[in-house]
Protein backbone atom coordinates (compact mmCIF):
# COMPACT_ATOMS: atom_id res chain seq x y z
CA UNK A 1 0.00 0.00 0.00
CA UNK A 2 3.02 2.60 0.78
CA UNK A 3 4.70 1.63 -2.27
CA UNK A 4 2.09 2.16 -4.49
CA UNK A 5 0.73 6.08 -2.98
CA UNK A 6 5.12 6.28 -3.44
CA UNK A 7 4.74 5.55 -6.74
CA UNK A 8 1.57 7.32 -7.34
CA UNK A 9 3.06 10.03 -5.84
CA UNK A 10 5.90 10.29 -7.69
CA UNK A 11 3.68 10.11 -11.28
CA UNK A 12 1.99 13.21 -10.21
CA UNK A 13 5.73 14.89 -8.88
CA UNK A 14 7.09 13.91 -12.34
CA UNK A 15 3.95 14.78 -14.68
CA UNK A 16 3.68 18.12 -13.27
CA UNK A 17 7.49 18.67 -12.55
CA UNK A 18 7.20 21.64 -14.70
CA UNK A 19 4.34 23.23 -13.15
CA UNK A 20 5.90 22.61 -9.27
CA UNK A 21 9.33 24.15 -10.93
CA UNK A 22 7.85 27.57 -12.21
CA UNK A 23 5.68 27.58 -8.25
CA UNK A 24 8.79 27.38 -6.43
CA UNK A 25 10.47 29.93 -8.23
CA UNK A 26 7.54 32.37 -8.16
CA UNK A 27 7.74 31.47 -4.16
CA UNK A 28 11.10 32.02 -3.72
CA UNK A 29 11.92 35.06 -5.23
CA UNK A 30 9.42 37.14 -2.92
CA UNK A 31 10.87 35.37 -0.16
CA UNK A 32 14.37 35.78 -1.20
CA UNK A 33 13.82 39.14 -1.92
CA UNK A 34 12.29 40.07 1.64
CA UNK A 35 15.22 38.22 3.46
CA UNK A 36 17.72 39.72 1.16
CA UNK A 37 19.42 41.20 4.50
CA UNK A 38 19.89 38.11 6.21
CA UNK A 39 21.21 36.31 3.34
CA UNK A 40 23.94 38.76 2.84
CA UNK A 41 25.34 37.66 6.61
CA UNK A 42 24.62 34.29 5.89
CA UNK A 43 26.41 33.57 2.73
CA UNK A 44 28.66 30.76 3.55
CA UNK A 45 25.62 28.98 5.29
CA UNK A 46 23.43 29.32 2.40
CA UNK A 47 25.95 28.62 0.38
CA UNK A 48 26.92 24.94 2.22
CA UNK A 49 22.90 24.52 2.20
CA UNK A 50 22.86 24.37 -1.64
CA UNK A 51 26.07 22.12 -1.99
CA UNK A 52 23.73 19.83 0.93
CA UNK A 53 20.99 19.74 -1.12
CA UNK A 54 22.76 19.22 -4.87
CA UNK A 55 24.87 15.89 -3.21
CA UNK A 56 20.75 14.50 -2.33
CA UNK A 57 19.37 15.41 -5.67
CA UNK A 58 22.34 13.92 -6.81
CA UNK A 59 22.62 10.63 -4.78
CA UNK A 60 19.23 8.64 -5.86
CA UNK A 61 20.79 8.42 -9.50
CA UNK A 62 24.51 6.95 -8.12
CA UNK A 63 22.22 4.28 -6.69
CA UNK A 64 20.38 3.80 -10.18
CA UNK A 65 23.40 3.58 -12.36
CA UNK A 66 24.03 0.48 -13.21
CA UNK A 67 27.55 0.37 -13.74
CA UNK A 68 28.17 -3.37 -13.03
CA UNK A 69 27.47 -4.98 -16.90
CA UNK A 70 29.29 -1.43 -17.89
CA UNK A 71 31.98 -3.24 -20.24
CA UNK A 72 29.40 -5.53 -22.19
CA UNK A 73 28.19 -2.11 -23.30
CA UNK A 74 31.63 -0.69 -24.83
CA UNK A 75 31.01 -1.74 -28.01
CA UNK A 76 29.49 1.18 -30.58
CA UNK A 77 32.95 3.50 -29.98
CA UNK A 78 31.41 6.08 -32.89
CA UNK A 79 28.26 6.76 -30.85
CA UNK A 80 30.40 7.32 -27.89
CA UNK A 81 32.66 9.68 -29.44
CA UNK A 82 29.89 11.78 -31.49
CA UNK A 83 28.29 11.82 -28.01
CA UNK A 84 31.35 13.03 -25.71
CA UNK A 85 31.95 15.46 -28.35
CA UNK A 86 28.62 16.92 -28.05
CA UNK A 87 28.93 17.11 -24.34
CA UNK A 88 31.99 18.32 -23.96
CA UNK A 89 32.61 20.50 -27.15
CA UNK A 90 29.74 21.24 -28.92
CA UNK A 91 27.47 22.24 -26.30
CA UNK A 92 30.21 24.12 -23.98
CA UNK A 93 31.62 25.85 -26.95
CA UNK A 94 28.22 27.54 -27.55
CA UNK A 95 27.32 28.39 -24.55
CA UNK A 96 31.13 30.45 -24.15
CA UNK A 97 29.96 31.86 -27.10
CA UNK A 98 27.06 33.03 -25.78
CA UNK A 99 27.45 33.89 -21.93
CA UNK A 100 29.02 37.24 -22.13
CA UNK A 101 25.40 38.54 -23.11
CA UNK A 102 24.87 37.68 -19.59
CA UNK A 103 26.68 40.64 -18.39
CA UNK A 104 27.95 39.22 -14.63
CA UNK A 105 31.15 36.93 -15.52
CA UNK A 106 30.00 35.12 -12.85
CA UNK A 107 26.43 34.05 -13.89
CA UNK A 108 28.23 33.07 -17.10
CA UNK A 109 30.53 30.74 -15.40
CA UNK A 110 27.37 29.25 -14.53
CA UNK A 111 25.82 28.78 -17.44
CA UNK A 112 28.85 27.59 -19.27
CA UNK A 113 29.38 25.08 -16.17
CA UNK A 114 25.59 23.52 -16.57
CA UNK A 115 26.69 23.06 -19.84
CA UNK A 116 29.38 21.40 -19.25
CA UNK A 117 27.76 18.55 -17.05
CA UNK A 118 26.46 14.85 -17.89
CA UNK A 119 23.39 13.80 -17.89
CA UNK A 120 21.85 11.69 -14.64
CA UNK A 121 20.40 8.50 -15.03
CA UNK A 122 16.98 9.93 -14.91
CA UNK A 123 17.25 11.34 -18.37
CA UNK A 124 17.17 7.17 -19.28
CA UNK A 125 13.66 7.86 -19.02
CA UNK A 126 13.15 10.15 -22.32
CA UNK A 127 15.29 7.58 -23.91
CA UNK A 128 13.17 4.62 -23.63
CA UNK A 129 9.49 7.26 -24.44
CA UNK A 130 12.20 8.14 -27.67
CA UNK A 131 12.32 4.57 -28.00
CA UNK A 132 15.79 5.23 -27.95
CA UNK A 133 18.85 2.72 -26.94
CA UNK A 134 18.66 1.95 -22.89
CA UNK A 135 21.26 -0.05 -23.13
CA UNK A 136 23.76 2.47 -25.29
CA UNK A 137 22.33 4.61 -22.77
CA UNK A 138 23.58 3.66 -19.70
CA UNK A 139 26.83 3.81 -21.32
CA UNK A 140 27.32 6.73 -22.27
CA UNK A 141 25.93 8.08 -19.06
CA UNK A 142 28.81 6.13 -17.31
CA UNK A 143 31.57 7.36 -19.62
CA UNK A 144 30.53 10.87 -19.73
CA UNK A 145 30.47 10.86 -15.85
CA UNK A 146 34.24 9.48 -15.79
CA UNK A 147 35.53 11.41 -18.76
CA UNK A 148 33.77 14.69 -16.82
CA UNK A 149 35.69 14.32 -13.92
CA UNK A 150 39.10 15.99 -15.98
CA UNK A 151 37.04 17.89 -18.41
CA UNK A 152 34.89 19.80 -16.34
CA UNK A 153 37.51 21.21 -14.57
CA UNK A 154 38.84 22.48 -17.61
CA UNK A 155 36.03 23.47 -19.65
CA UNK A 156 35.14 26.02 -16.58
CA UNK A 157 38.72 27.05 -16.38
CA UNK A 158 39.29 27.60 -19.86
CA UNK A 159 35.98 29.79 -19.65
CA UNK A 160 37.13 31.65 -16.50
CA UNK A 161 40.10 32.30 -18.14
CA UNK A 162 38.47 34.00 -21.16
CA UNK A 163 36.06 35.90 -18.50
CA UNK A 164 38.94 36.88 -16.40
CA UNK A 165 37.72 35.61 -13.17
CA UNK A 166 39.96 34.21 -10.65
CA UNK A 167 38.77 31.20 -10.51
CA UNK A 168 41.12 28.97 -8.43
CA UNK A 169 41.30 24.98 -10.40
CA UNK A 170 41.93 23.40 -6.58
CA UNK A 171 38.59 24.74 -5.78
CA UNK A 172 37.05 23.14 -8.23
CA UNK A 173 37.89 19.92 -8.54
CA UNK A 174 37.50 19.74 -4.85
CA UNK A 175 33.64 20.77 -5.29
CA UNK A 176 33.16 18.15 -8.02
CA UNK A 177 34.78 15.39 -5.75
CA UNK A 178 32.12 16.53 -2.97
CA UNK A 179 28.94 17.30 -5.52
CA UNK A 180 30.32 14.25 -8.45
CA UNK A 181 32.76 11.76 -7.12
CA UNK A 182 31.76 10.97 -3.70
CA UNK A 183 27.71 10.79 -3.81
CA UNK A 184 29.01 8.41 -6.73
CA UNK A 185 31.06 6.20 -5.05
CA UNK A 186 28.98 6.24 -1.66
CA UNK A 187 25.42 5.52 -4.54
CA UNK A 188 27.69 2.37 -6.04
CA UNK A 189 28.81 1.08 -2.73
CA UNK A 190 25.09 1.14 -1.41
CA UNK A 191 24.08 -0.04 -4.56
CA UNK A 192 26.43 -3.02 -4.41
CA UNK A 193 25.15 -4.12 -0.66
CA UNK A 194 21.39 -3.95 -1.62
CA UNK A 195 22.14 -5.66 -5.15
CA UNK A 196 23.71 -9.23 -2.40
CA UNK A 197 20.93 -8.60 -0.08
CA UNK A 198 18.14 -8.46 -2.58
CA UNK A 199 17.45 -8.82 -5.79
CA UNK A 200 18.14 -6.86 -9.41
CA UNK A 201 14.66 -5.97 -9.73
CA UNK A 202 14.44 -4.77 -6.00
CA UNK A 203 17.14 -2.35 -6.89
CA UNK A 204 16.25 -1.08 -11.11
CA UNK A 205 12.18 -1.01 -10.38
CA UNK A 206 10.95 -1.42 -6.47
CA UNK A 207 13.13 1.16 -5.48
CA UNK A 208 12.63 3.38 -8.48
CA UNK A 209 9.54 5.24 -7.70
CA UNK A 210 10.95 6.23 -4.24
CA UNK A 211 14.46 6.87 -5.44
CA UNK A 212 12.56 9.28 -8.38
CA UNK A 213 10.68 11.03 -5.92
CA UNK A 214 14.02 11.52 -3.79
CA UNK A 215 15.43 13.55 -6.61
CA UNK A 216 12.15 15.40 -7.77
CA UNK A 217 11.61 16.84 -3.94
CA UNK A 218 14.96 17.49 -3.49
CA UNK A 219 15.45 19.39 -7.10
CA UNK A 220 12.88 21.13 -6.04
CA UNK A 221 14.15 22.41 -2.48
CA UNK A 222 17.61 23.08 -4.63
CA UNK A 223 16.08 25.02 -7.39
CA UNK A 224 14.06 27.03 -3.94
CA UNK A 225 17.48 27.55 -1.90
CA UNK A 226 18.80 29.09 -5.27
CA UNK A 227 16.24 31.24 -6.43
CA UNK A 228 15.81 32.40 -2.82
CA UNK A 229 19.83 33.25 -2.58
CA UNK A 230 19.47 35.07 -5.46
CA UNK A 231 16.20 37.00 -5.67
CA UNK A 232 17.58 40.82 -4.92
CA UNK A 233 19.66 40.07 -8.21
CA UNK A 234 16.83 38.06 -10.40
CA UNK A 235 14.15 40.93 -9.46
CA UNK A 236 16.03 44.03 -9.72
CA UNK A 237 17.65 42.48 -13.44
CA UNK A 238 14.91 39.63 -14.58
CA UNK A 239 16.06 40.03 -17.92
CA UNK A 240 19.06 37.92 -16.74
CA UNK A 241 16.61 35.16 -16.51
CA UNK A 242 15.09 35.56 -19.43
CA UNK A 243 18.32 35.49 -21.53
CA UNK A 244 19.46 32.55 -19.45
CA UNK A 245 16.47 30.40 -20.64
CA UNK A 246 16.59 31.58 -24.08
CA UNK A 247 20.39 31.01 -24.52
CA UNK A 248 19.47 27.28 -22.96
CA UNK A 249 16.50 26.95 -25.71
CA UNK A 250 19.52 28.15 -28.20
CA UNK A 251 22.20 25.49 -26.64
CA UNK A 252 19.46 23.05 -27.11
CA UNK A 253 18.63 23.52 -30.42
CA UNK A 254 22.01 23.60 -31.93
CA UNK A 255 22.77 20.76 -30.83
CA UNK A 256 19.81 19.05 -31.94
CA UNK A 257 20.27 20.15 -35.09
CA UNK A 258 23.64 19.15 -35.20
CA UNK A 259 23.40 15.74 -34.09
CA UNK A 260 20.62 15.07 -36.92
CA UNK A 261 22.65 15.99 -39.44
CA UNK A 262 25.53 13.98 -38.02
CA UNK A 263 23.66 10.71 -37.20
CA UNK A 264 22.41 10.90 -41.05
CA UNK A 265 25.49 11.86 -42.43
CA UNK A 266 27.19 9.00 -40.46
CA UNK A 267 24.32 6.37 -40.82
CA UNK A 268 23.71 6.10 -37.41
CA UNK A 269 20.42 4.00 -36.29
CA UNK A 270 17.53 5.58 -34.68
CA UNK A 271 17.53 3.92 -31.66
CA UNK A 272 21.56 4.60 -31.08
CA UNK A 273 20.90 8.75 -32.07
CA UNK A 274 17.52 9.19 -29.88
CA UNK A 275 20.31 7.71 -27.09
CA UNK A 276 22.68 9.96 -27.88
CA UNK A 277 21.13 13.21 -28.77
CA UNK A 278 18.76 13.01 -25.86
CA UNK A 279 21.30 12.55 -23.71
CA UNK A 280 23.45 15.51 -24.73
CA UNK A 281 20.71 17.93 -24.31
CA UNK A 282 19.66 16.95 -21.08
CA UNK A 283 22.32 18.38 -18.22
CA UNK A 284 22.48 17.51 -15.01
CA UNK A 285 21.79 20.86 -13.60
CA UNK A 286 22.25 19.91 -9.95
CA UNK A 287 26.16 19.11 -10.36
CA UNK A 288 26.55 22.30 -11.93
CA UNK A 289 24.54 24.22 -8.87
CA UNK A 290 26.93 22.39 -6.44
CA UNK A 291 30.02 23.06 -7.97
CA UNK A 292 29.50 26.87 -8.26
CA UNK A 293 27.87 27.08 -5.27
CA UNK A 294 30.92 25.17 -3.13
CA UNK A 295 33.85 26.76 -5.75
CA UNK A 296 32.39 30.66 -6.32
CA UNK A 297 29.13 30.85 -3.80
CA UNK A 298 25.06 31.17 -5.19
CA UNK A 299 25.63 33.22 -7.58
CA UNK A 300 27.57 31.59 -10.36
CA UNK A 301 24.59 28.88 -9.61
CA UNK A 302 21.39 30.92 -10.99
CA UNK A 303 21.51 29.41 -14.45
CA UNK A 304 21.92 25.88 -12.98
CA UNK A 305 18.53 26.82 -10.99
CA UNK A 306 16.60 28.08 -13.94
CA UNK A 307 17.79 25.73 -16.65
CA UNK A 308 15.64 22.78 -15.51
CA UNK A 309 12.33 24.85 -15.91
CA UNK A 310 13.14 24.60 -20.03
CA UNK A 311 14.88 21.49 -20.40
CA UNK A 312 11.70 19.36 -20.29
CA UNK A 313 10.19 21.66 -22.45
CA UNK A 314 12.87 21.28 -25.18
CA UNK A 315 12.86 17.11 -25.11
CA UNK A 316 8.73 16.97 -24.42
CA UNK A 317 9.02 18.88 -27.96
CA UNK A 318 11.86 16.96 -29.37
CA UNK A 319 10.05 13.47 -28.27
CA UNK A 320 6.76 14.71 -30.16
CA UNK A 321 8.71 15.02 -33.43
CA UNK A 322 9.54 11.07 -33.49
CA UNK A 323 7.92 9.90 -36.81
CA UNK A 324 9.69 13.06 -38.49
CA UNK A 325 12.89 12.00 -36.79
CA UNK A 326 12.78 8.50 -38.16
CA UNK A 327 12.18 9.18 -41.63
CA UNK A 328 14.56 12.04 -41.47
CA UNK A 329 17.24 9.14 -40.37
CA UNK A 330 16.71 6.68 -43.23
Amino acid sequence: MIRLSIKAVAEHVRKHLILYTVLTILLALPIGYYCKAWIAHNKELVSNLIVIMAILTIFPSAIQLKIEGFMKNLKDWKSMIIFLLYVYVLAPVIAMALAPALGDPLVGIGFVTTNAVPASSASLGYVFIAGGSVELATALIIISTIIGIPAMPLIIKTYANIASVPVPIEAIIISLTEVLVAPLVVGQIIRYIILKKKDRKYVNEDLKPLLSLWTMLTLLVLIFLLIFSQAAKVISNPLVAVKIIGYQIAVMIVVLGVSLAISRALHIKYENHQAIVILSITKNASIAAGIMASALGPQAAVAPALIPTIQPVVVIAYLNAENWVRKFLR
